[in-house]
């Protein structure tokens, strides 16, 4: 038995989840040193970080070893492969201990890298493990390359979408839109519409999907929410999960934002000016309407109007449309119960998306434990995600339903702050109130205008 020896006890684990966690090598070290009568007087750790070629990690805890190894000590590793995938730093470590007279110990037998019949038995386990790591990226691209082609989902959820996992395996088999879709999808409206940046963040952040401007704004970038598939930064095809817009939609939103006017006001985009543009509907085919005044029009002095973006199925004049719209905003305002509006939801709203966020934070701690080894199954995870995921959406759905913009309180205690508010806030207070659908007229012309022709009802 070899004594009068100091250890210094070192241990990995990557991504590649069948191995032994840290702690577990650490534990079956320690009980090595112990039958061999070494003194531990170190342990080292990197926690889910690769050591081959292509891992790219900083490992701290390997690198300190150069500095901490002294003539004499034993390096104890649970296999060869914890310490090294990649034979180039084989070479560096075996030429550290054999230099410095540091033995090297793992799968039960001691190592002296001085010896030649050593060296080379090691430096065969070295090209093993360096194989192994080949064969798993190699795996780990094909799979890659197969859920790309199938259009199945990788990577992180995006906001919007929950997974639907295999319940025999707990895989990720594809996705479906949650509560926050609909959310997504106004947000992306709203920059269509001309919103800012910043007006659609703030917005989003209240109905419970928090983020910054710059996070917003990439999120509405995504290829995933137009239906489509990405691998390797292309998109490769259609993606088997419901989309929340159009491709042609994504690239009106990449259009906007790359506007020069917008990059110009910092990024925030340049505020929306027409009082129903998007809000108003065509009552034939549901599309948003948009503002219409073209110079050819105001030089014969015709007034401005909205029209169907989308076959340009209705048109009205602007000024009487709006001064409808917001006649019945003002008088749905005035038949709201005071009480209700003592604090705007907004109590109601927060208690609401902390319980969301306490009961995500459950869920990801069982993400995080099923990655580790002697975790959840993906079976038993796909089971606790079927538990908890209903819960939080409708903690969520609360919280949408519980908020009410201040706004409609400042009104309905003073209606004639309606005067003061910016077109933005306007906006925002019809979009809660009312909904809005211009239906075909049988007068001749646009300046025709008939209330009878606009559907005007409570949100």
């Amino acid at each position: 038995m070899m004594t009068s020896m100091e250890a210094v006890i070192y241990a990995r684990v990557s991504q590649d989840h069948g191995t032994r966690s840290v702690q577990e090598q650490e534990r079956e070290c320690r009980e090595f040193c112990d039958r061999q009568g070494w003194n531990v007087t170190r342990v080292l750790t990197d926690n889910d970080i690769g050591a081959s070629r292509y891992s790219g990690k900083d490992r701290p805890a390997y690198r300190e070893l150069k500095e901490i190894l002294r003539p004499g000590d034993v390096l104890v590793t649970w296999e060869a492969s914890r310490a090294q995938r990649d034979l180039a730093a084989y070479v560096e470590l075996r030429n550290l201990c054999a230099d410095r007279g540091v033995k090297w110990a793992y799968n039960g037998r001691v190592f002296d890298l001085s010896d030649g019949d050593d060296r080379f038995g090691t430096g065969l386990d070295a090209l093993l493990a360096e194989k192994e790591a080949e064969q798993i990226r190699a795996r780990v691209l094909r799979g890659k390359r197969s859920a790309a082609a199938e259009g199945r989902p990788s990577g992180k959820t995006p906001p919007g979408y929950r997974p639907v996992r295999d319940p025999r395996t707990g895989r990720t088999v594809t996705w479906e839109p949650d509560e926050v879709a609909p959310v997504m999808q106004e947000a992306a409206r709203r920059i269509l519409e001309g919103e800012t940046l910043r007006e659609v963040t703030r917005w989003a952040n209240e109905q419970g999907v928090t983020g910054t401007h710059r996070q917003m704004r990439d999120r509405l970038h995504l290829a995933s929410y137009a239906g489509l598939r990405v691998h390797q930064g292309k998109v490769v095809g259609e993606a088997n999960w419901p989309a929340l817009w159009s491709p042609e939609q994504r690239d009106q939103i990449i259009a906007a934002f790359a506007d020069p006017a917008r990059r110009a006001s910092g990024g925030g985009g340049v505020p929306v000016r027409h009082l129903l543009a998007g809000i108003a509907r065509c009552g034939v085919c549901g599309a948003g309407m948009r503002h219409y005044w073209p110079p050819s029009a105001q030089k014969i002095s015709a007034p401005p109007a909205y029209v169907c973006s989308d076959g340009l199925h209705v048109r009205r004049q602007a000024k009487p449309l709006e001064k409808a719209v917001v006649r019945a905003t003002l008088a749905r305002i005035r038949t709201i119960d005071r009480a209700q509006l003592a604090d705007d939801g907004g109590a109601a709203a927060a208690a609401a998306r902390r319980e969301a966020q306490e009961l995500q934070d459950r869920l990801d701690e069982f993400t995080v434990a099923a990655a580790e080894p002697g975790g959840p199954s993906p079976r038993a995870l796909a089971a606790i995600e079927q538990k908890l995921q209903p819960q939080i959406d409708a903690a969520l759905a609360r919280a949408r339903a519980s908020y009410r913009s201040p706004l409609i309180g400042r009104l309905a205690e003073n209606p004639e702050d309606w005067t003061v508010l910016t077109v933005v806030e306007r906006r925002e207070v019809i979009r809660s109130m009312v909904t809005v659908r211009v239906m075909p007229t049988q007068s001749r012309g646009v300046a025709g205008f008939r209330r009878e022709d606009v559907e005007i009802h409570p949100a």
